[in-house]
């Protein structure tokens, strides 16, 4: 999306708003105009801001095709932020139940990336001068989980830690070029996973303290340098969570969080009062967004909104929301874009 989009944008914001709203000092009228806002706790609760993100076909996650993706799911729901899909894998490294194979994992070459990093110049390009696009950066162990198995993470935590931490910083090293190349293009900012703190780990020694955190650390202080916009995503996509009180420190300005902890709803007010930052979340991904009609969709997110603390809730799923149609996700951004009636 060029320059010359942002007409069109403005002309259906100022539609579903109202001319004043768009033509005063209300509402910014570029998307990162209204981000920059909501994060400095400045944006009108008239606008809510939102973000559904998707799985694109298998055809699509490459090259120019996956460009088009993006920038068509960004354009046909107006959401307020361009976030880029992370889906270069690493292959399967077998045998390591052998020494000799741990001793044979050395670092990823320096432009390992380079094929996520030519997707994210051209999204730049496209939409980067009014929005801000979010490349998503899986963590070292979400990256090991694709060329380990979390079964050999598991045994090597418990047998040969050392190993297993030297692999997990090479893979953070690839992540940090990657975050620095980004920023070099004009990335303002990311979308930070992080997986490793889910119930099924508690009785691992050391896990989360020794294994775990010193990683993902060293890729999100890379990613907040010199960057204005970054959230955090406690990814619950493998398995849930007891507790979530170990991210309170975790980086990043907002916070998109499961919406079940310790089997029990946790809700956008939860979030804010947990991380006191802004909350991406206040759907289910498998639920309202996927089911609903347009009507009862837009009840539920006008419910969701007004039970969330005003100026701090971002609309969003806790994760990718698969099954969800085009639509769907249009009524429910939109729905968000007439914001919260308390005064």
């Amino acid at each position: 999306m060029k320059k010359s989009l942002l007409p069109l944008f403005t002309l259906v914001l100022c539609t579903f708003l109202g001319l004043h709203s768009c033509t005063g000092n209300r509402i910014p009228t570029t998307k990162k105009g209204i981000m920059d806002s909501f994060v400095a706790g400045t944006l009108d609760p008239s606008y809510v801001p939102a973000a559904f993100f998707i799985h694109f076909g298998s055809d699509e996650k490459s090259g120019e095709a996956a460009v088009q993706a993006h920038l068509r799911h960004f354009e046909s729901s107006g959401m307020d932020i361009l976030k880029v899909q992370f889906e270069q894998n690493l292959p399967r490294i077998p045998d390591l139940d052998k020494q000799q194979t741990w001793d044979g994992i050395g670092p990823l070459s320096e432009d390992f990336y380079r094929p996520t990093l030519d997707i994210i110049r051209r999204l730049q390009e496209e939409a980067g001068g009014d929005t801000y696009v979010l490349p998503t950066l899986y963590s070292p162990y979400q990256v090991a989980r694709q060329s380990l198995g979390e079964e050999a993470i598991v045994n090597a935590a418990r047998e040969r830690p050392e190993d297993l931490k030297r692999v997990l910083n090479y893979y953070a090293d690839a992540l940090v070029w990657l975050a620095r190349e980004c920023k070099a293009i004009g990335i303002e900012g990311f979308y930070m996973c992080t997986q490793g703190g889910e119930a099924r780990f508690e009785d691992i020694p050391d896990w989360f303290e020794g294994i775990i955190r010193p990683t993902d650390m060293k890729v999100m202080g890379e990613c907040m340098k010199d960057t204005k916009v970054n959230i955090l995503h406690i990814c619950d996509w493998e398995g849930p969570y007891n507790d979530l009180t170990r991210y309170r420190d975790y980086p990043g300005q907002i916070v998109n969080t499961p919406i079940y902890i310790d089997g029990k709803p946790f809700s956008v007010e939860d979030g804010v009062k947990l991380f006191s930052r802004p909350v991406l979340g206040g759907l289910d991904r498998h639920k309202e967004i996927v089911h609903s009609s347009a009507e009862e969709l837009s009840s539920t997110v006008k419910a969701v909104i007004e039970a969330a603390p005003s100026g701090k809730i971002m609309l969003g799923a806790e994760c990718t929301v698969g099954g969800a149609s085009a639509e769907n996700i249009r009524t429910a951004v939109q729905t968000a874009h007439m914001g919260s009636k308390r005064k």
